[in-house]
């Protein structure tokens, strides 16, 4: 377990240093992307490139000129703004890679002062080397450590959404209310709903063993002033039959993680 999450890890840092030491490259076609404006949307590896920003006008042949990699058979580097690229799937509108060569990185840490990673999750600090009967840890829910590795193949590209990572006052609940293995159910239930994209839906949890049980609930997607997608949610875990609630949000971080920030 420890080496395929230390391998993903490792994996994920190269991608990353990768991306950010591509020479920039000037923008000559200033003026032509009317649709961007600055802290607009930022779509991350497994999202669905937008079909207006799928058009030829958008479409990146000189390619090699801009640092970018070769693309996949049945792919195309589209750019989005001055300088940030996606390479995507032509038949699914998926995204394989990102280049961001903005400063939205730098907007993630005026708006929320740090970036999250699996080490800040509770569940994966206090529970990591118990049992996962709900998979919270091979199925990478937490972080997508495992769920953003890149595919042997062009092929699997873009098949994965985000992981969360529950830290604060809601992990801390968690951590209070709940021991590992219904933690490791309960991750199921923020992955399944953040990533949903739909409001008001309920996702339920159970652990068969003690029979406690949980949901929770988006109750409103938005965009922040840094253009990062959030999410307002609610938690309930029942003790006995009777309802202890909790809310939180969500904010949709760089890397592609739902971090629970408040």
């Amino acid at each position: 377990m420890k080496r395929i999450v230390t391998a993903a890890l490792a994996l994920s840092l190269l991608t990353s240093v990768s991306a950010l030491a591509q020479p920039a490259y000037p923008d000559r076609d200033r003026g032509q992307y009317s649709d961007y404006r600055p802290g607009g949307p930022r779509w991350s590896r497994g999202d669905r490139f937008p079909n207006q920003y799928r058009q030829e006008r958008y479409e990146v042949r000189d390619w090699r000129q801009r640092g970018l990699r070769q693309p996949f058979r049945g792919y195309r580097w589209y750019r989005y703004g001055d300088s940030n690229y996606f390479l995507v799937n032509v038949a699914t509108g998926l995204i394989y890679e990102t280049v961001y060569r903005d400063v939205r990185d730098q907007r993630w840490q005026q708006g929320y002062s740090r970036t999250y990673t699996y080490n800040d999750d509770l569940y994966y600090r206090e529970c990591r080397n118990e049992s996962d009967p709900g998979g919270a840890l091979i199925g990478a829910l937490i972080g997508g450590l495992i769920g953003n590795r890149a595919g042997d193949d062009g092929d699997r590209a873009g098949a994965t959404v985000a992981g969360v990572i529950i830290g604060g006052v809601i992990g801390a609940a968690m951590s209070k209310d709940l021991d590992c293995d219904d933690r490791s159910y309960a991750y199921r239930s923020y992955y399944n709903g953040f990533n949903s994209g739909r409001t008001g839906s309920r996702y339920s949890w159970t652990n068969p063993r003690s029979s406690r049980r949980g949901d929770m609930v988006v109750n409103s997607y938005y965009t922040d002033r840094y253009g990062f997608r959030c999410a307002n949610f609610t938690q309930t875990v029942y003790f006995q039959g009777r309802p202890r609630v909790t809310r939180g949000r969500a904010c949709r971080q760089p890397d592609g993680a739902w971090a629970v920030v408040d």
